[in-house]
């Protein structure tokens, strides 16, 4: 995102958080629950269960507050500013995985209102059983991925109310892959493939990677049609704000690589 819409976004978010209670939400542990109050300056409420939705309320605003502070680094990063924009981004990402509050986050990724869209993100499907102990990340949608980085594009999917798949079968000839993310376009039904491919800097991690693209293409899965690639390595991590960029692609009419 460039600084106009940076600014624009972070607009958007003032303007709910404006909507939004004061006081904050404090969560304890009760058994395999967990028991909610609402502490308004010194003042602290119980919030039963009967009253979930306004502990959501609650949980929303915190969640919108830690984006805010990312949208501020990168605005000062801009600014050449010395605001740590990967702590800002860590913050975010350990309230979204904190098990208090997924149950209240939930709702709010969960918008799909199409019929025909939500049964097919919904239908069971083929997914890749391999390596399944490296599914540790756990996503507010409910999906549980492989890497914090796909937490962040499972956030900007599932909260711009995008059905996707994670790690659909893809038979192509003779071959079976597991794209990351297997997308259907809101508004053309078309199905688009979302790759992030996370260690460029290792030799042989790339070298398989450009051979799975080979076999894409060959496939008429092509980038800047219906393939969105975003990339990292050690000294260039991914981050919410690029996962967020590369979404706006599924907003157009033409797609661009991601990088």
């Amino acid at each position: 995102m460039n600084y106009i819409e940076l600014n624009t976004e972070l607009e958007k978010l003032e303007k709910e958080l404006s909507t939004l209670p004061t006081g904050k939400l404090l969560v304890y542990p009760n058994g395999n629950w967990y028991r909610w109050f609402y502490l308004n300056k010194s003042k602290r409420e119980y919030i039963s269960k009967d009253n979930i939705s306004f502990a959501s309320t609650l949980a929303r605003k915190e969640y919108l507050l830690l984006k805010r502070n990312v949208i501020l680094a990168k605005l000062n990063a801009i600014n050449k500013a010395d605001i740590p924009i990967q702590a800002a981004e860590e913050k975010l990402l350990e309230f979204v995985q904190d098990k208090r509050y997924q149950a209240l986050l939930k709702p709010f990724y969960s918008k799909i209102e199409d019929e025909e869209l939500l049964s097919w993100q919904n239908s069971p499907f083929n997914s890749n059983t391999k390596y399944t102990e490296q599914l540790t990340f756990q996503c507010p949608s409910g999906n549980v991925v492989r890497s914090k980085s796909e937490v962040f594009i499972d956030m900007a999917l599932a909260s711009n109310a995008i059905p996707y798949r994670y790690e659909c079968e893809l038979s192509l000839d003779n071959l079976t892959f597991y794209p990351d993310f297997t997308i259907m376009h809101p508004i053309t039904r078309k199905l688009i493939y979302w790759e992030h491919l996370g260690m460029m800097d290792n030799d042989e991690y790339s070298r398989q990677a450009f051979q799975k693209l080979q076999t894409y293409q060959k496939h008429n899965i092509i980038p800047g049609e219906n393939l969105i690639l975003t990339f990292e390595s050690k000294n260039n991590p991914f981050s919410y704000t690029n996962a967020q960029l590369a979404l706006e692609m599924i907003n157009l009419k033409d797609f661009s690589l991601a990088l």
